[in-house]
C-alpha cells in the first residue's frame, strides 16, 4: 500500500506536505478542499455560508468516497474524520497519516478559523474544534507525525512510510 491520506486540523500542514511529497517524488496529489471549491466555484467559507457546515461535511464525504488508489497522495479537509465511511474508504487503499500539530501553532497559522471554512457550527472556537477532533484523528490514523517539524523533516518522515524505508 503506497498511497497516503493526510488528516488533521486546518493549518496543520496537510496540503503543504502533500504538495511537497507529490512534487519531490513525482506522484499524484489531490486536496479534497480544492475539489469541493472547484465543484461549487466558491471558497469553503462561501459554501459554508451559503448552505451550512453539515453540507460541507457531506460534500467532503462524497468527494472522498469517489477517490481511489489512482491518487497516491490525498490531503483531506479537517472534518473528514467525522465520516466513518470516508475513513474506512481511505484505509482500503492508503495509509492514513495524522499531522499532529499543537493548538498554538494551528491558531497562529489560521488566525481567525471561521475564514478558513471550518465545517463546524459558527459559535465553536478553534480550540473547541481542536479538542473535539483530536481523538478522532488519533482513532483513524495509521501513523502520527509531529506537525511542529519543518516541511523537510516531515517529508523525510513521510518518505520512510511511503517507501517503507
Amino acid at each position: 500500500m503506497n498511497n497516503i491520506s493526510f488528516i488533521g486540523m486546518a493549518g496543520c500542514g496537510k496540503s503543504t506536505i502533500g504538495e511537497a511529497v507529490s512534487t519531490k517524488l513525482g506522484i499524484s496529489f489531490v486536496d479534497t478542499d480544492l475539489l469541493i471549491e472547484e465543484k461549487h466555484n466558491l471558497s469553503l467559507e462561501e459554501i459554508k455560508n451559503k448552505y451550512d457546515y453539515k453540507f460541507l461535511r457531506t460534500e467532503e464525504e462524497n468527494i472522498i468516497l469517489n477517490l481511489n488508489s489512482s491518487t497516491q497522495i490525498i490531503s483531506t479537509g479537517g472534518s473528514a474524520v467525522y465520516s466513518n465511511n470516508s475513513m474506512q474508504h481511505l484505509k482500503k487503499f492508503s495509509s492514513v497519516i495524522y499531522i499532529d500539530t499543537p493548538l498554538e501553532i494551528i491558531i497562529k497559522r489560521i488566525d481567525i478559523g471561521q475564514e478558513r471554512g471550518l465545517a463546524v457550527p459558527k459559535d465553536m472556537s478553534v480550540a473547541e474544534v481542536y479538542y473535539e477532533r483530536e481523538p478522532l484523528y488519533r482513532k483513524h490514523s495509521d501513523f502520527i507525525l509531529n506537525g511542529s517539524k519543518s516541511i523537510d523533516e516531515l517529508f523525510n518522515d513521510v518518505k520512510k512510510i511511503f517507501l517503507n524505508e
